[in-house]
């Protein structure tokens, strides 16, 4: 599994804005400079993150991105599937029509297990958690 340049950049974006959770909400231009991300690219994910209602937006001069829930509570997991789609890493799993040997394919068992595993390891990471790994790395 290979992530998109989107996915990795988004959950960049989301840790930007998870630092000030429950402050000022941040703008755009303070993630494009911290995080090193274009901006035309960052539109695109913010549009995403937001229309999947994982960060709100604020007009104005005191404006900016917030998330719409604590960090602890939205995990890899949910930021992957509006970035990347389902976490399949062949197209039977999501649509068993896609492959004529469906029912006797012993190695969809393994591409089963590598999805349960993926998601698995995702949907037990919080934005929250890599904050904390961000801190002790920096100690």
């Amino acid at each position: 599994m290979k992530l998109s340049t989107g996915c990795r950049y988004g959950i960049r974006a989301m840790l930007e804005i998870a630092r000030r959770y429950g402050g000022q909400p941040v703008k755009r231009r303070e993630i494009v400079s911290e995080q090193s991300i274009s901006l035309s690219y960052l539109e695109n994910i913010l549009l995403l993150l937001k229309n999947n209602n994982l960060i709100s937006s604020t007009r104005g001069a005191h404006g900016g991105f917030s998330l719409t829930r604590p960090p602890d509570k939205i995990d890899l997991f949910e930021i992957f599937m509006v970035l990347e789609g389902p976490l399949a890493p062949v197209s039977c799993l999501v649509n068993p029509m896609s492959c004529q040997r469906v029912d006797r394919c012993v190695t969809r068992t393994v591409w089963k297990e590598l999805q349960i595993a993926s998601e698995e390891v995702l949907r037990n990471i919080t934005i929250q958690d890599l904050l904390d790994r961000e801190i002790a790395c920096d100690n």
